[in-house]
């Protein structure tokens, strides 16, 4: 598997460099193929103009998130149709409330199955989960090329208390420069937004975990429903110790968040970062690019303020009933964890170096009348962690993982879509403890893959009923019996799941 990854790493690297050579030489011209609902009533348009079917968005729709929710080619911001507030010479225009605020409610009836539910907290009662989440939007434009978005989210399935929080928030600076030449947007949003398979707006959305993140080991009563090239894929990192302030060697000191769960989306598709990117097609409708700075803290002692970057490229085409768009970006986080060992039931080892983690990745996505196919590649890659002594140094680190997804959906008709997905998670991380715990124990970092089918019915366009089930492709296994207690592997335990719901936008 070593040797497959080492093999898709440099195809990817080509062609991530064959992209930037084909933006400068592409000369096809494509048309504007021309969400939430808030912007169709601005408009005064169907949700189906921007989304193939929500929450999923089509070229159109695309164009108009890049162009700072204002509809392609053109900048909104004029006094027409929207209030003065302030003075002729320092006021600002906004729309009616109406079509600034959004809500987006999902809600639904878990049944998950376990191979062994005597390792999980969590029941296989079925699970009424209503509201699952709830989101709340407030976005718009307050003057030409100058665009605005907040979303508040309340969630009851995140692995703590029911909170209302601030997902996303973040302002648009659009076609400086000249039209299309540069984007600039500010805050707190999803890095992958413009990438082939975006974190947000999938068909089949993500199921949360439900873990505790303030032990280490991690307790993982249920890993997410989510696409696995997304999620860490390492077992044994942390976010440092300063970052979670255990200072002493009980790992009961540690706090919210300190354990990276291997399967958490992360970096570049992370659901929500703080930082600044730009993005345009200065080259024509073909060619997307974006750059990027997320700010995050290290995982050194000192938790400095370390600074990502990432650069991502994208190449569109755009036919008569056939769209078609290729995406890679790079993404490298500097001292972004912290390798740690726990070689008694009391006693946190930390690694002598912070690690640093690169990720890179390619997606595709095809269009053709009622087909929407899309999958994506996702590498990781971490330093090899170094410890303070001989015996820990015995253990066996894993500094590269791989993940897959790749998703078909087909409308039926007007009103039903049909989706499956396929994940895959070749993990990274801690492979084996030290020589003496490690005994004939299985590996600790286990592959995971889980297939998930889709049924959605759409009696309003931002309506959709859906059920939806998961199933697991790997075998039983037990985690190693010292430190873990040779119970049933979380990327295991859960062998289905079948869930029921409601997703609704108004």
């Amino acid at each position: 598997m070593f040797y497959l990854r080492q093999e898709i790493k440099n195809a990817v690297v080509k062609i991530l460099v064959g992209a930037f050579v084909l933006a400068a030489f592409a000369t096809i011209s494509i048309k504007d193929a021309s969400a939430v609902p808030s912007f169709a009533r601005k408009y005064d348009m169907s949700c189906n103009v921007c989304h193939t079917r929500q929450p999923r968005l089509n070229p159109y729709g695309q164009r108009f998130m890049e162009n700072g929710y204002q509809l392609p080619g053109t900048a909104d911001g004029g006094r027409k149709g929207k209030h003065l507030l302030g003075g002729e010479t320092n006021g600002v225009t906004l729309d009616d409330i109406t079509n600034l605020m959004a809500v987006r409610v999902r809600a639904d009836i878990q049944q998950p199955n376990f191979n062994v539910e005597a390792d999980t907290e969590t029941s296989t009662d079925p699970d009424i989960v209503f509201p699952n989440v709830i989101n709340l939007f407030i976005a718009g434009t307050m003057a030409q090329d100058i665009s605005f978005f907040g979303e508040i989210e309340y969630a009851t399935r995140e692995g703590h208390d029911p909170a209302l929080r601030f997902e996303r928030a973040f302002m648009a600076f659009d076609n400086l420069g000249g039209h299309q030449v540069a984007n600039v947007k500010v805050g707190v949003f999803d890095p992958s937004s413009m990438y082939s398979f975006p974190t947000h707006r999938q068909q089949i959305n993500p199921i949360p975990p439900e873990a505790h993140n303030d032990k280490f080991p991690p307790e993982i009563n249920r890993i997410p429903m989510l696409p696995l090239a997304f999620a860490t894929k390492m077992f044994g990192l942390s976010r440092g110790e300063s970052y979670a302030g255990a200072t002493a060697s009980d790992p009961d000191t540690l706090q919210d968040d300190f354990a990276i769960l291997p399967f958490e989306p992360f970096l570049y598709n992370a659901p929500y970062q703080t930082g600044l990117s730009v993005h345009g097609r200065p080259f024509g409708n073909n060619f997307l690019y974006q750059l990027g700075v997320a700010q995050n803290k290290d995982a050194t002692a000192e938790a400095k303020t370390r600074f990502d970057t990432y650069v991502m490229v994208r190449y569109d085409w755009l036919g008569e009933f056939s769209n078609f768009q290729v995406s890679g970006f790079y993404y490298s986080a500097p001292k972004a964890a912290m390798a740690n060992l726990k070689p008694n039931a009391t006693t946190l080892a930390y690694a002598n170096n912070a690690l640093d983690w690169n990720r890179y990745g390619l997606a595709a996505r095809w269009q053709h009348k009622k087909w929407d196919i899309y999958g994506t590649i996702i590498i990781d890659e971490i330093d090899k962690p170094v410890f303070g002594n001989a015996t820990l140094n015995s253990s066996v680190w894993d500094t590269d993982s791989m993940g897959i997804s790749l998703e078909v959906d087909y409308l039926l008709t007007e009103k039903w879509l049909l989706g499956a997905r396929y994940d895959m998670m070749d993990a990274g991380g801690l492979s084996k403890l030290p020589t003496m715990m490690q005994g004939t124990d299985p590996e600790i970092n286990q592959d995971a893959s889980f297939l998930a089918l889709i049924a959605k019915y759409y009696p309003n366009p931002n309506i959709g009923l859906y059920a939806r089930y998961h199933h697991n492709l790997e075998s039983s296994v037990k985690m190693p019996t010292n430190v873990f207690g040779g119970i049933e592997h979380p990327a295991r335990n859960l062998s289905s799941m079948i869930t029921v719901g409601v997703d609704m936008a108004f």
